[in-house]
């Protein structure tokens, strides 16, 4: 019965032992992973790689989310007014002039014009690096707070790529407060404001904000207008990206004296690189008998193929394919020419 009891105090105490060494290795690990400087360069070697292949692992399930999560309808007031003006660091932008609501009319021997808008950046790069590389003249969008945002924004920039902030808004389908947009319905004017200006400061330098999804937003005057509001004040343009019939996006920029144009098509609704073909085939015919044109494609697999082979094609286009800036400056041009 002793010898019992003897053996029992002993593997009680082996226990308490790997306890403790146990809680002594958790505590160096966090020691090491907070203060790696404090051990040798070995040491905080491996405990940098462990850290970065941990933020590779995390990066990897980033969805869309404001720093303050502005979609959460709590969220407290700013302690002051907001200031809509341009901030010191913003590069300074020249003014547009309003785009004239009327489509192109080509010259005798000009083509209509085409522009191509690839929304949905910043979520990978190597699709995104193949598109920079083509020399088609296209405009894209980078949705803020991705992963890869401000890197496919340097990206456009040393291409002189265009770009536009691609801001997430409230769709029809989207419950209030949900994780899916950052403006949307329940929110003040001050709260759109603010997150409006958030997600611009993201990216260094766009020329301008189309909607991402926001079917509802769009709807909404009450919504869209402290959005219109900001891009006024920075010089910037807008584009309604026209995800619903019932958008009053463009008619409220328009309005407000910001440039502002709208999309007319989407190009790659399925994944079959044939269908998107096709589409865009109905789509230069459409640009062809109204004289100017904007359709949205996006960063996908399918769609960066058919780029891709346009690439090697587009002098022999019925049309001419321009960015953006390009078109509003055409139509400012050729509205000028008309006497307007």
């Amino acid at each position: 019965m002793g010898r019992h009891y003897k053996n029992k105090g002993r593997f009680d105490s082996i226990f308490k032992l790997l306890a403790l060494l146990f809680i002594a290795g958790i505590t160096l690990f966090v020691f090491c992973w907070s203060k790696p400087g404090y051990f040798s360069p070995e040491v905080a070697k491996v405990v940098e790689q462990i850290k970065s292949k941990t933020d590779e692992t995390l990066g990897d399930v980033v969805t869309i989310t404001s720093p303050a999560d502005s979609r959460d309808m709590t969220v407290d007031e700013p302690d002051e007014p907001q200031n809509l003006s341009v901030d010191a660091g913003t590069p300074e932008r020249k003014p547009f002039t309003v785009i004239p609501d009327k489509p192109y009319a080509p010259g005798p021997g000009e083509k209509p014009l085409l522009a191509l808008l690839v929304d949905d950046g910043g979520h990978q790069m190597d699709l995104t690096k193949r598109v920079a590389s083509l020399d088609l003249p296209l405009t894209w969008a980078i949705l803020p707070y991705t992963r890869y945002a401000t890197e496919t924004a340097d990206l456009a920039d040393s291409k002189n790529i265009p770009y536009l902030l691609h801001l997430p808004m409230q769709a029809e389908i989207d419950k209030d407060g949900s994780k899916e947009y950052i403006v949307g319905r329940g929110m003040t004017d001050d709260q759109i404001r603010r997150v409006t200006q958030d997600a611009l400061a993201k990216l260094p330098n766009p020329i301008g904000v189309n909607n991402h999804r926001g079917s509802l937003a769009t709807a909404d005057k009450e919504i869209i207008a402290p959005v219109i509001d900001v891009i006024k004040s920075q010089n910037l343009m807008f584009i309604d990206s026209r995800t619903s019939g019932k958008s009053v996006a463009y008619k409220t920029a328009y309005a407000a004296g910001v440039p502002t144009m709208q999309n007319r098509g989407f190009l790659d609704g399925t994944p079959d690189k044939n269908a998107i073909e096709t589409h865009f085939n109905e789509i230069v015919k459409q640009a062809v008998r109204r004289g100017d044109l904007i359709a949205i494609c996006h960063f996908r697999p399918a769609t960066v193929l058919f780029l891709e082979e346009l690439n090697e094609k587009q002098d022999s286009l019925p049309v001419r394919l321009v960015t953006i800036p390009e078109m509003a400056a055409l139509l400012l041009e050729g509205a000028n020419e008309g006497g307007d």
